[in-house]
């Protein structure tokens, strides 16, 4: 075939490709057909030694449409909070049963460590080494220096990296661990339970209740729901490799993620909350009543909105 008659049979669909390139959002569902169309085009073109410039037009189109087709979606602050508000509730209700069940082994392995402490102190060294202990003790003393000293601005700062370093590394690792059949959801989401209980207890055993739990009443409510929450979707993915049902292993799993995905957003967001209070508004050197009413507030906040997200459609 003549190139002039090539040309004049494709132009209309070229046109029509480079426009859905120069669009800012990928909305037709034709796309990668019409992709794959223009890369036969460019082959072709190149094996019949058609001209240059048609040749370099169509390698250009092929380029633009490769950038558009794989192109990474952007994620933005709005775009968070939106799948936040959106998303999240809808995926707690999906993943309910995995929300109530990592909410009690989280709560009730606590409570257990919390009883075990608070009759025999000397339980406490089961779960952390005399080093660990002393250091709490240290940082929870009424009168030491971290509960006595005024803490700086740059250091609130800086501790809010630490946070959020931290916290959201666990999150991560417990929903990437996921795939080790749940286990490595699992295991993160029991130690930081015995680890809150028997800290707890050895807390009120010392003495050093009113700096502790003052301290952590408030942001506690968002950063441990969080870790249970992302715990929950951790053993979701594990369990659906356990048990993909009819589907294959991988396909199962990519399925599951995308069900699990708002609650990583979800979680996210929570532990974002939790390491700005945990920085700026735990550690003021308040009343601890003042603590203990905004901690109850944010609590019974946090509480109701989980029982809304489980018990959304129903």
């Amino acid at each position: 075939m003549k190139q002039s008659l090539y040309v004049q049979k494709n132009r209309e669909r070229w046109q029509t490709f480079e426009q859905l390139c120069q669009q800012a959002e990928l909305l037709d569902t034709n796309f990668p057909k019409l992709y794959r169309q223009q890369c036969a085009d460019l082959a072709l073109a190149r094996t019949r030694q058609y001209s240059p410039a048609l040749i370099n037009k169509l390698n250009e189109l092929v380029r633009v449409g490769q950038e558009k087709l794989y192109q990474g979606e952007t994620v933005s602050i709005r775009t968070i909070w939106q799948s936040f508000r959106q998303d999240f509730p809808k995926a707690l209700f999906i993943c309910r049963y995995y929300i109530w069940a990592a909410m009690l082994a989280f709560w009730g392995l606590g409570l257990v460590a919390y009883i075990v402490v608070l009759f025999d102190p000397d339980a406490i060294y089961y779960f952390l080494d005399p080093s660990n202990v002393k250091d709490i003790e240290y940082m929870y003393d009424p009168s030491g220096s971290v509960q006595t000293d005024k803490r700086m601005v740059d250091s609130d700062v800086l501790m809010f990296g630490v946070y959020i370093y931290n916290n959201i590394g666990i999150a991560f690792q417990m929903f990437g661990a996921g795939a080790l059949f749940g286990v490595g959801a699992l295991i993160p989401l029991l130690f930081n339970s015995f680890y809150f209980g028997a800290i707890s207890a050895h807390i009120v055993n010392i003495g050093f209740s009113e700096p502790f739990f003052s301290f952590v009443i408030t942001h506690g409510s968002f950063e441990l729901t969080a870790i249970i929450i992302a715990g929950a979707a951790g053993c979701k993915i594990g369990f659906t490799l356990l048990n993909p049902g009819q589907y294959a292993r991988a396909y199962a799993v990519k399925k599951a993620s995308k069900k699990v995905l708002p609650l990583i957003v979800g979680a996210f967001v929570m532990l974002v909350i939790a390491a700005v209070i945990e920085a700026f508004w735990s550690p003021l050197a308040i009343p601890a009543q003042i603590k203990y009413v905004s901690g109850s507030l944010c609590w019974a906040w946090v509480i109701y909105k989980l029982y809304q997200g489980t018990r959304y459609g129903a």
